[in-house]
């Protein structure tokens, strides 16, 4: 008998040895089934608050969403399984109970099918794509479920299921199935949704909310489906009793949408978002819908008002400029319009910014002491080495304020201003702040002032974020959180970033920003563009007045680009009116079109937002102090004027020197003539203005007249002539033509046509001047006469002198030409 035992004891370690032998090694041999790895999901790309914007198509062209299993509804997770596989996270892949009950009811008991596939042999056969219809598919696939419990945990297991399984059509996982019959993120769903997605997997073509919401449409009496439905509520209320009075909804009711509703929200951003991050499957944006609609709807809006006078195309763009992040942009009126060219991104084209580049020449001219707000700058003919620039409206207006100059967009003065900035140059600080110029310095000369470069609405509107950010350059921030998908976590080659500067910004990097103007000055030439000129305000006057707002209006040469760009609240807002092809238009004026967009946009954005001025927040404590001035030249000397008025002023750095139109004289009582000797009992001083000649010219033009002082008494002659205050002795005059580096050219065969004019301005008291060619004397003049000279060969020095002595030269060059 025991030699029986001890026989059958050999015979049954025989056998389990044939069992547990190759069980082992199958155990440390199967290779690692693939999880989600070389899957390849949509691209979901969503707004700051989460938000689906656009989906595209898997590479396999399904909607194929990856969400991580935390960001799945709870009550989907819990219902999948209650319905799928309630003992999932027990067995070890493959469930012998199920096996044994299906086998049983499909094949001894003779009910209906029943199967026993758990959630992870499922994975097995979607992952596999295995055919599981015959025996041995069967067992592959449960061998295949034993492998992936193997190697993966069942979160895992769980997560890549829910991730792949099929939802009706081209949808696969429940985190496309929400976003596109219910437009949500997964983790939004409610039960009665969660519920509606539960069973779909287990025939998709008719459980699919969107033919149920069909067939009950229709009346169409689907049994499996109502058999389905009730298996579900059953199995969850026996979960969960306390739901059986209130979270039962009629699914009648389940709003349902179609892939055809899916979501295409700002398609300028989500269209770029597609081509710079291809290997990305969320992709988080900063931009805010509700601030999207509402500037798709107003730029719309304008073009259709104004489409009589050729308007047809806009774009404009929405920056929170305390985190910088664009909350919305349109790139075109109409996306879907060819006519108009809407696929082409106007916050990214390069164009001329006519004059919206002003506020930063006199910003640059504030940091480095030429200005402060009441300087005196002159708006008259002006020559810079031959670059002659006229003003928008063909007319010179004269002595401006700076403020008064800026606001009016005068070019003279901004021309003028920019000729002596130094370290940086207007170039130079356009180039710090990410300006990408296609040519050097030298290319675009002082043409730059007037939008002789382009540049995109991006940059535009960093630059004016600089202002309220008390000079600081900080990048746009268009893009946040990128997330890969599982099958291509590795980073991508940096070269599919844009270049710095550009509206990205890497996840978790610092946009500390670069320093590039004081902050003193920065938040005076924003100030500078608030008090706008009266003419500017009519139609909206109670909006600007109303509202906080900042603004620079420009318009590019030829009438091909209006823009208007400002600050207002906690925003920086640039918007553009012109046409993609350069067709111009003469109403592509920026205060013409452009600001009413303006003014309408932070209009309805102040009507949906508590707007204060931030901006202006904290200047008490910058080195910011308010002086009086005198009020018709700006001088910080008040001592020579009657009336002041108060600006603001960066002490150590804004200029102290005075204008010289203001100074003292001698006058002698008994004539009303100036003296050359003070005599307490014949004389006494007096306060005079020497404006210069060509100003004196445009105040009689207009209609102004200004006194000019007395002349000197007839014993004077000859004796050093006194003046008190500011000016010293007085200007000497300045030669206004010709032109300083500028090289003529004189005919060959007939020398005497050509002809240089000769002209000059002085000090008020100026009646002639005197020219000089070296030592040859050409001619005298009055102040407002012009003389015409023939003038030698080769190189020249030509000198004026006044009728006081006073004199200037300048070397010009004539050469021989055919």
């Amino acid at each position: 008998m025991p030699g029986i035992f001890k026989r059958c004891g050999k015979f049954f370690l025989a056998g389990a040895g044939l069992v547990v032998i190759p069980a082992l090694l199958w155990w440390f041999f199967t290779p690692r089934p693939p999880l989600l790895e070389g899957v390849h999901f949509s691209v979901g790309i969503y707004d700051r608050g989460g938000r689906l914007m656009r989906l595209g198509l898997a590479q396999d062209e399904k909607f194929r969403v990856f969400t991580p299993l935390r960001d799945i509804a709870p009550t989907l997770r819990e219902a999948t399984l209650l319905y799928e596989d309630r003992y999932f996270y027990l067995h070890p892949g493959v469930n012998p109970a199920a096996l044994l009950r299906a086998a049983y009811t499909t094949y001894i008991g003779g009910d209906r099918r029943m199967g026993a596939s758990t959630i992870t042999m499922q994975l097995a056969r979607l992952r596999l794509n295995l055919d599981t219809s015959t025996l041995w598919g069967k067992l592959e696939q449960m061998e295949r479920a034993l492998a992936y419990e193997r190697y993966y945990s069942k979160d895992e297991i769980f997560e890549a299921y829910l991730n792949l399984a099929p939802y009706g059509g081209n949808i696969e996982g429940c985190g496309a199935a929400a976003q596109i019959y219910f437009q949500k993120n997964p983790g939004r769903l409610d039960l009665m949704e969660s519920l509606a997605l539960v069973s779909v997997p287990q025939n998709p073509a008719r459980r699919n909310p969107l033919a149920v919401r069909r067939m009950d449409e229709s009346g169409v009496v689907d049994a499996a489906l109502q058999e389905a439905r009730a298996r579900i509520y059953s199995l969850w209320l026996e979960k969960h009793p306390e739901d059986a009075g209130s979270a039962f909804m009629n699914h009648q009711r389940l709003k349902v949408y179609t892939p055809a509703e899916l979501a295409f929200r700002a398609p300028h951003v989500t269209s770029e978002a597609l081509q710079l991050f291809p290997l990305r499957t969320e992709i988080h944006t900063t931009i805010d819908q509700n601030r999207q609609k509402l500037l798709e709807n107003m730029v719309s809006s304008m073009v259709q008002r104004n489409r009589e006078q050729g308007v047809t195309n806009s774009a404009a763009l929405l920056v929170h400029w305390p985190s910088m992040e664009v909350r919305a942009l349109v790139g075109s009126a109409d996306f879907f319009n060819a006519g108009i060219e809407g696929q082409i991104d106007g916050s990214r084209a390069r164009r001329s910014p006519g004059s919206t580049l002003k506020p930063f020449i006199y910003a640059l001219a504030l940091d480095q002491g030429l200005i402060h707000p009441r300087t005196l700058l002159y708006d008259t003919p002006r020559s810079f080495k031959g670059y002659d620039p006229e003003n928008a409206d063909q007319e010179f207006r004269g002595p401006l304020f700076a403020t008064e100059a800026l606001q009016l967009s005068r070019n003279i003065p901004a021309i003028t201003l920019a000729n002596r900035l130094s370290s940086p140059d207007l170039y130079e600080f356009m180039r710090q702040a990410g300006v990408k110029f296609d040519f050097g310095r030298e290319h675009y000369g002082l043409s730059l002032v007037l939008g002789g470069a382009e540049v995109t609405m991006r940059e535009l509107a960093a630059l004016y974020a600089m202002l309220p950010n008390r000079g600081k350059y900080r990048e746009l921030v268009l893009y946040k959180d990128l997330r890969a998908s599982p099958a291509t976590r590795p980073e991508p080659d940096a070269s599919a970033f844009p270049a710095e500067g550009e509206a990205y910004a890497p996840p978790g990097r610092e946009t500390a920003g670069k320093q590039l103007l004081s902050r003193e000055a920065a938040v005076v030439a924003l100030r500078m563009l608030r008090a706008l000129p009266a003419n500017q305000r009519i139609q909206y006057a109670s909006i600007v007045s109303r509202i906080p707002m900042y603004w620079k209006t420009g318009t590019s040469n030829g009438a091909r680009d209006a823009w208007t760009a400002g600050v207002f609240g906690p925003y920086v807002l640039v918007v553009w009116v012109g046409n993609f092809n350069n067709r111009p238009n003469s109403n592509f004026v920026g205060l013409k079109v452009a600001a009413p967009l303006f003014w309408d946009i932070a209009d309805a954005v102040y009507n949906t937002e508590n707007i204060r001025d931030i901006a202006m927040q904290g200047m008490d404590k910058l080195n910011l102090v308010r002086i009086r001035v005198c009020s018709a030249t700006g001088d910080v000397d008040t001592s020579l004027c009657r009336d002041t008025a108060e600006t603001w002023f960066i002490p150590g750095v804004s200029p102290i020197a005075d204008s010289g139109v203001y100074r003292r004289i001698l006058i002698d009582k008994a004539t009303g003539m100036r003296a050359c000797i003070e005599d307490p009992a014949k004389t006494e001083r007096a306060v005079v203005e020497y404006w210069p000649t060509d100003l004196l010219l445009l105040f009689r033009r207009a209609g102004i007249m200004k006194a000019s002082p007395p002349p000197f008494l007839p014993e004077c002659a000859g004796e050093e002539l006194p003046v008190y205050g500011s000016g010293g002795s007085g200007m000497p005059p300045e030669i206004l033509s010709p032109k300083p580096g500028v090289v003529y050219h004189r005919s060959l065969t007939q020398p005497e046509s050509t002809v240089i004019t000769l002209h000059a301005s002085g000090d008020a008291d100026v009646t002639d001047f005197y020219w000089f060619s070296g030592k040859t004397f050409i001619g005298r003049g009055s102040t407002d006469e012009s003389i015409l000279w023939t003038p030698p060969g080769g190189k020249s020095i030509v000198s004026v002198l006044d009728n006081f002595g006073r004199s200037s030269s300048i070397k010009i060059e004539v050469v021989q030409s055919e």
